[in-house]
Protein backbone atom coordinates (compact mmCIF):
# COMPACT_ATOMS: atom_id res chain seq x y z
CA UNK A 1 0.00 0.00 0.00
CA UNK A 2 1.42 3.41 -0.95
CA UNK A 3 1.23 6.49 1.24
CA UNK A 4 -0.83 9.16 -0.54
CA UNK A 5 0.19 11.88 1.93
CA UNK A 6 2.03 14.67 0.05
CA UNK A 7 5.72 14.82 0.84
CA UNK A 8 7.19 18.03 2.19
CA UNK A 9 10.11 19.28 0.12
CA UNK A 10 12.63 22.08 0.50
CA UNK A 11 10.51 24.18 -1.85
CA UNK A 12 7.33 23.83 0.18
CA UNK A 13 6.28 27.27 1.37
CA UNK A 14 5.43 25.89 4.78
CA UNK A 15 9.16 25.65 5.59
CA UNK A 16 8.51 23.61 8.68
CA UNK A 17 6.06 26.10 10.17
CA UNK A 18 3.22 23.60 10.10
CA UNK A 19 5.32 20.90 11.74
CA UNK A 20 6.65 23.25 14.40
CA UNK A 21 3.25 24.67 15.25
CA UNK A 22 1.57 21.27 15.29
CA UNK A 23 4.11 20.02 17.82
CA UNK A 24 3.90 23.18 19.95
CA UNK A 25 0.10 23.03 20.02
CA UNK A 26 0.07 19.32 20.90
CA UNK A 27 2.59 19.81 23.69
CA UNK A 28 0.63 22.82 24.92
CA UNK A 29 -2.35 20.54 25.49
CA UNK A 30 -0.16 17.99 27.25
CA UNK A 31 -0.83 15.32 24.62
CA UNK A 32 1.47 12.65 23.22
CA UNK A 33 1.84 11.86 19.53
CA UNK A 34 -0.02 8.63 20.18
CA UNK A 35 -2.95 10.61 21.62
CA UNK A 36 -3.11 12.79 18.52
CA UNK A 37 -2.77 9.84 16.16
CA UNK A 38 -5.71 8.17 17.89
CA UNK A 39 -7.80 11.36 17.69
CA UNK A 40 -6.97 11.68 13.98
CA UNK A 41 -7.63 8.01 13.29
CA UNK A 42 -4.15 7.38 11.90
CA UNK A 43 -1.05 5.41 12.84
CA UNK A 44 1.47 7.02 15.18
CA UNK A 45 4.26 6.97 12.54
CA UNK A 46 2.00 8.91 10.14
CA UNK A 47 1.29 11.57 12.75
CA UNK A 48 4.97 11.66 13.69
CA UNK A 49 5.82 12.35 10.04
CA UNK A 50 3.59 15.44 10.16
CA UNK A 51 5.46 16.82 13.17
CA UNK A 52 8.84 15.98 11.70
CA UNK A 53 8.07 17.72 8.41
CA UNK A 54 8.33 14.54 6.36
CA UNK A 55 4.70 14.61 5.25
CA UNK A 56 1.61 16.78 5.36
CA UNK A 57 -1.85 15.66 6.44
CA UNK A 58 -4.61 15.42 3.85
CA UNK A 59 -6.11 18.84 3.09
CA UNK A 60 -9.39 17.92 4.79
CA UNK A 61 -7.50 17.30 8.04
CA UNK A 62 -6.12 20.87 8.30
CA UNK A 63 -9.35 22.58 9.45
CA UNK A 64 -10.06 19.67 11.81
CA UNK A 65 -6.65 20.11 13.47
CA UNK A 66 -7.04 23.89 13.55
CA UNK A 67 -10.46 23.58 15.18
CA UNK A 68 -9.19 21.09 17.74
CA UNK A 69 -6.41 23.45 18.79
CA UNK A 70 -8.56 26.59 18.57
CA UNK A 71 -6.41 28.30 15.93
CA UNK A 72 -7.01 29.26 12.32
CA UNK A 73 -5.87 27.07 9.46
CA UNK A 74 -3.82 30.07 8.29
CA UNK A 75 -2.00 30.13 11.61
CA UNK A 76 -1.39 26.39 11.56
CA UNK A 77 0.00 26.60 8.02
CA UNK A 78 2.09 29.67 8.74
CA UNK A 79 0.30 32.00 6.36
CA UNK A 80 -1.24 34.45 8.80
CA UNK A 81 -0.78 38.19 8.42
CA UNK A 82 1.45 38.18 11.49
CA UNK A 83 3.82 35.78 9.75
CA UNK A 84 3.90 38.00 6.67
CA UNK A 85 4.76 40.99 8.86
CA UNK A 86 7.52 39.05 10.60
CA UNK A 87 8.97 37.97 7.24
CA UNK A 88 8.89 41.57 6.02
CA UNK A 89 10.70 42.82 9.13
CA UNK A 90 13.33 40.07 8.82
CA UNK A 91 13.94 40.89 5.16
CA UNK A 92 14.10 44.60 5.90
CA UNK A 93 16.66 44.02 8.65
CA UNK A 94 18.83 42.03 6.27
CA UNK A 95 19.21 45.05 3.97
CA UNK A 96 22.08 47.49 4.33
CA UNK A 97 21.15 50.61 6.33
CA UNK A 98 21.11 52.82 3.24
CA UNK A 99 18.69 50.46 1.49
CA UNK A 100 16.48 50.39 4.59
CA UNK A 101 16.22 54.20 4.49
CA UNK A 102 15.28 54.08 0.79
CA UNK A 103 12.57 51.47 1.39
CA UNK A 104 11.15 53.46 4.31
CA UNK A 105 11.10 56.63 2.20
CA UNK A 106 9.24 54.78 -0.56
CA UNK A 107 6.68 53.44 1.91
CA UNK A 108 6.14 56.88 3.42
CA UNK A 109 5.74 58.38 -0.05
CA UNK A 110 3.17 55.74 -1.01
CA UNK A 111 1.22 56.31 2.20
CA UNK A 112 1.12 60.08 1.59
CA UNK A 113 -0.29 59.51 -1.92
CA UNK A 114 -2.91 57.10 -0.64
Amino acid sequence: MTDKTPKVTETTSLNGTFSKRLKELREGKGLRQSDMAKLCGIAVPSYSNWEQGRALPPLAQIPVLAGFFGVSADYLLGISKQDATERLVERMQSLPEKSQRIVLALIEDMLEKK
